[in-house]
C-alpha cells in the first residue's frame, strides 16, 4: 500500500525559506544608494558574509548596550562576590553590604546567595583576572550582545534567508526588552541574560545535532541561571523524538525548519530505541549539574530541596507574599503586568513614562511576538515549543513578585527563545506590511525605553 503524501505550502522557495522577490526590496531604493547596495549584498550567496554578520551584530549591540549603560555600576551584583567566594573555596560571602539584602546569614558566619549559581560561574574567570572589583554589568553587556549574534545563527539554522535572519536578530536585540537587562547588569537581569545565552546555545546545538550530552549541559546552564526555564524540558524531549525519527529514515530536515515536512507521517514518527540512546547522554548532561546544585543546597541549608528564597529575612512578611511565593491569587496581577500594563501620562516631555516597578505590556514592547500565534503546525517542534512556553508561564504567573525594577515584563524573557522560534515560523520567514509595522512599534517603544534609562524618565 502506498503511503499517502500531503504536500503543503512551503515557507519560501529554493533551498532556504524567507526570501522576498528582489523587486519588493529594491523598488523603493534609488539606484546607487547605500540601501540598494546593502540589499544587493545581503542577497548574494556569500559564506563570508554569513560569518561577518554575527560579528557585526555583536559589535553594534555591544556598542549600544555599553553606551546606554552610561557608566552606571550594577549595585546589586551578588554574583561577583559569590564568584570570589568560590575562588577562595567558600560557598558564601564573608560579609554582606547593606545593599545586598537578599542573602541568608548562617551559623558559620557566611552569608549565602539564594540565586542559582551559574551566573557566578560565568563571571568567575573575570573575577579571577580582575579581582572582586570587576563590574558585573560588563559581563552582562558582552553576553547580551552575544545573544543577538546567536539569534542570527538560529534563524539561519531554521532555513531563513540572510535578510530575514538579520531582521529577526535586530528585532531581538533592539525591539525587545533584552537590551534593558543586558545594559543594567544587576543580578536579577544578569540571570536572564545568562539564561538566554545558554538556552540559545542549546537550541543552536539542537539544530546542529550536537552530542546530546552537550545539549543537556547547555540546557542545565539555562535553568541553573533561571529556575523556571527547567520547564522547557518538553522542547528537548521533542527534539529527541524528532532526531530519533530522522536518524532512522536518514532524513536531513533540521529541527524547527521553516519548510514543513511533506510527509504527514514524518511529523510524529519516533524510534524508541534511538530515542533512549540519545536521551541517556542528555539526561547525564542535565543530571550532573542538577545533582551538583542540589548538593550545593544541602551544604548551605541542610536540605537538597531548599533553595533559600523562603529564608530571606523579612521577605515573607511583605504584603505581596501573604499567599506565599506561588499562588493562583497572583495570576491576575501577573497577567496585567504582562499584557495590560501601560505607560503613565505626565504633563511635560516625554509626556509618557514607564513605571520603574511593574513593567510594561509585552504587546507594547514587542508586538511582533503576536505572530507566534500563527505557528500552529502540528509536529514535534511545535508541540515541544508551545508546551515549554505554557509550563514556564506557570511559576512566573503564580509568583508573588511581578518583577521589581524593570522596563517591560522581565519574566517574559524566560519564554523569549521559544516565542522567537514560533514567531519566525508564524512569519514564514517573511516580513510583510503588518508585521513590519509591529516591528517598527517595538523599535520605537524600546527606543523610548532607552531614553527612560539614559535620561531617567521613570515614573517612580
Amino acid at each position: 500500500m502506498t503511503e499517502r503524501v500531503e504536500i503543503e505550502p512551503t515557507a519560501g522557495t529554493g533551498a532556504q525559506a524567507g526570501d522576498l522577490p528582489p523587486s519588493r526590496w529594491r523598488r523603493f531604493m534609488p539606484e546607487g544608494s547605500i540601501a540598494r547596495y546593502v540589499a544587493d549584498e545581503l542577497a548574494m550567496d556569500s559564506p563570508a558574509l554569513d560569518r561577518w554578520i554575527p560579528i557585526f551584530l555583536f559589535g553594534i549591540a555591544l556598542f549600544v548596550y555599553a553606551w546606554l549603560n552610561h557608566h552606571r555600576t550594577a549595585g546589586l551584583n551578588y554574583f561577583v562576590p559569590l564568584a570570589d567566594a568560590f575562588l577562595h573555596g567558600r560557598l558564601g560571602l564573608t560579609s554582606a553590604p547593606s545593599y545586598l539584602n537578599e542573602v541568608i546569614p548562617s551559623a558559620t558566619g557566611l552569608f549565602y546567595v539564594v540565586y542559582p549559581p551559574v551566573p557566578a560561574l560565568v563571571v568567575l574567570p573575570e573575577v579571577l583576572l580582575f579581582g572582586p572589583g570587576f563590574h558585573q554589568e560588563w559581563a552582562s553587556i558582552a553576553l547580551g550582545a552575544a545573544n543577538v549574534a546567536l539569534v542570527f545563527w538560529i534563524a539561519t539554522g531554521m532555513g531563513a534567508r540572510r535578510r530575514f535572519a538579520l531582521a529577526l536578530s535586530l528585532v531581538f536585540g533592539f525591539g525587545t526588552i533584552v537590551w534593558f537587562s543586558a545594559q543594567v547588569g544587576t543580578s536579577w537581569h544578569f540571570a536572564h541574560v545568562v539564561a538566554l545565552f545558554f538556552m540559545l546555545l542549546a537550541i543552536r546545538a539542537c539544530q546542529l545535532d550536537a552530542p546530546t550530552a552537550l545539549i543537556g549541559l547547555l540546557f542545565a546552564g539555562a535553568f541553573l541561571s533561571r529556575l523556571p526555564m527547567a520547564l522547557a524540558l518538553p522542547f528537548f524531549l521533542a527534539y529527541l523524538a524528532h532526531r530519533s525519527a530522522r536518524e532512522r529514515s536518514q532524513a536531513s530536515e533540521a529541527f524547527g525548519t521553516l519548510t514543513p515536512a511533506t510527509v504527514r507521517a514524518e511529523r510524529w514518527a519516533i524510534d524508541p530505541r534511538r530515542f533512549v540512546r540519545l536521551a541517556v547522554p542528555m539526561a547525564l548532561g542535565i543530571g550532573i549539574p542538577l545533582a551538583a546544585y542540589l548538593l550545593y543546597n544541602q551544604l548551605r541549608f541542610g536540605s537538597y530541596a531548599e533553595n533559600g528564597y523562603a529564608l530571606i529575612p523579612g521577605l515573607l512578611q511583605e504584603a505581596q507574599y501573604r499567599h506565599g511565593f506561588f499562588s493562583v491569587y497572583n495570576i491576575p496581577r501577573q497577567l496585567y503586568a504582562m499584557f495590560l500594563a501601560a505607560p503613565v501620562q505626565v504633563a511635560g516631555f516625554p509626556w509618557v513614562q514607564s513605571r520603574a516597578l511593574g513593567g510594561l505590556s509585552i504587546l507594547l514592547t514587542s508586538p511582533i511576538f503576536l505572530w507566534a500565534i500563527r505557528a500552529r503546525r502540528l509536529d514535534w517542534f511545535g508541540l515541544g515549543t508551545w508546551l515549554s512556553i505554557a509550563l514556564i508561564l506557570i511559576p512566573n504567573l503564580t509568583h508573588a513578585d511581578p518583577g521589581g525594577i524593570q522596563f517591560g515584563y522581565r519574566y517574559a524573557q524566560d519564554i523569549y527563545p521559544f516565542l522567537l522560534l514560533l514567531t519566525a515560523r508564524g512569519l514564514a520567514g517573511r516580513v510583510g506590511f503588518e508585521s513590519g509595522l509591529a516591528i517598527a512599534i517595538g523599535f520605537v517603544v524600546n527606543l523610548w525605553g532607552m531614553g527612560s534609562t539614559y535620561y531617567d524618565w521613570w515614573n517612580h
